[in-house]
């Protein structure tokens, strides 16, 4: 159904926002009639339509740690007593967002025409990762919604800060080579063409580093904006292929093979699908619904088929140590954790073991590449810059002693 986000105006002509759930527009602006409101503006909420790449993952529009802090206030107060429809009333009031306030508004719009907490996180504009609303589900039917909540939104917290961990870690880098190529670039087109001119009128024998610069200098204005073309043609292209699941998994596969960057791809995944499975389990969710939706968070679809067979092969009656054995390859700590696991009844702790072991590992291998990755990098932009100076200033210095 259809979400709208309104604002209107009550008896006593105070102005109100909120969410409200219709068939139509027309619908909507009759059921705010008949709470006695009369309608502003009435606008319809866009689901986004990104695909899910977590059970703990945010969608498009919507930030996973505004997410992990909602469940977390509707945890607290509901352990402190209070309706549900109440926590929510209480956590609009306090929302520190707009975007979080219409969040919570839907929820509670839903649970006052009689649908439940999972019903109404499914039935949110903002959609909501299944993994959450299996686990609230849960919750519901055993009456600990409260425990499961606060562990649903620290689950959240961890798993997201996992998944920011390679992209924060290629930020610096990133950003301090498109700087220095800026940098240089403009050197090369508008500082380094005044200044050789005056050697090339000279007529006199220039130091190959000289010469290097200006033939680099002569082709970077020649054909500099041919390169921004096709640089900008070869990324629409490739955005454009990947739409399609055969070369997107191609891809994947291929970034998996990537030396260092490829197993950091992997840890990050497995330790997603190893802490959403023992939450999901801890939780209560059925093995098979659980690995279901665990297959859904890892986001390398070359690994993800692999994790999906994993799920088959249990559900054909094989253990689960033994799926990821035959399945899954270059994951033996894995493997050696979930058979403990199976032999000790403590499946869904051994999970969270393996998820914390390979996110301590990830951000081990990230901090040690940073390390040596930033000091080589400024070293290289240095050597850039201090070859361009000494191309300039040493035909400088040769006319200085020749005068």
């Amino acid at each position: 159904m259809p979400t709208f986000d309104y604002s209107a105006y009550n008896s006593s002509g105070k102005l109100l926002r909120g969410v409200i759930s219709a068939e139509s527009e027309r619908l909507a602006r009759k059921s705010l009639k008949e709470k006695k409101l009369l309608a502003s503006s009435i606008k319809e909420i866009e689901l986004a339509s990104a695909k899910q790449k977590s059970i703990f993952s945010r969608q498009a529009n919507f930030d996973n740690f505004d997410l992990s802090l909602l469940l977390h206030q509707q945890a607290i107060l509901i352990q402190s007593g209070l309706p549900l429809e109440e926590s929510l009333r209480m956590t609009i009031e306090q929302a520190e967002t707009p975007k979080q306030r219409r969040m919570v508004e839907s929820w509670r719009s839903e649970i006052t025409e009689g649908r439940s907490f999972s019903e109404a996180l499914r039935r949110s504009p903002y959609k909501i990762p299944e993994g959450v609303i299996a686990g609230v589900g849960v919750g519901e039917e055993t009456g600990h919604l409260d425990k499961i909540l606060m562990r649903l939104s620290d689950e959240l917290s961890t798993s997201a800060e996992n998944r920011k961990t390679v992209s924060r870690a290629l930020i610096y880098p990133v950003t301090l080579v498109t700087v220095s190529i800026a940098m240089v670039s403009v050197m090369m087109v508008l500082v380094v063409p005044k200044i050789t001119s005056v050697f090339a009128s000279s007529n006199r024998e220039l130091p190959w580093i000289t010469e290097l610069i200006i033939g680099i200098s002569n082709f970077v204005q020649n054909f500099g904006s041919y390169l921004l073309i096709f640089a900008g043609v070869l990324f629409l292209t490739a955005k454009i292929g990947l739409k399609n699941s055969g070369l997107r998994l191609k891809f994947h596969d291929f970034l998996l093979r990537l030396p260092g960057f490829g197993r950091w791809i992997r840890m990050a995944d497995i330790s997603d699908w190893a802490r959403n499975l023992g939450v999901l389990l801890n939780s209560g969710v059925p093995v098979l619904a659980a690995l279901r939706i665990s297959s859904a968070v890892v986001g390398n679809l070359s690994l993800k088929s692999d994790f999906d067979r994993v799920t088959e092969s249990m559900r054909q009656g094989v253990s689960l140590h033994k799926a990821l054995e035959k399945n899954l390859t270059e994951s033996g700590f894995l493997v050696h954790m979930v058979g403990s696991g199976e032999a000790s009844s403590e499946l869904d702790k051994m999970l969270v073991r393996v998820a914390e072991y390979y996110a301590a590992r990830l951000n081990n291998a990230v901090e040690v590449f940073l390390k040596l990755l930033n000091p080589m990098l400024i070293l290289l932009m240095g050597a850039m810059i201090l070859g361009i100076v000494a191309g300039i200033m040493l035909p400088i210095m040769d006319m200085n002693n020749t005068i």
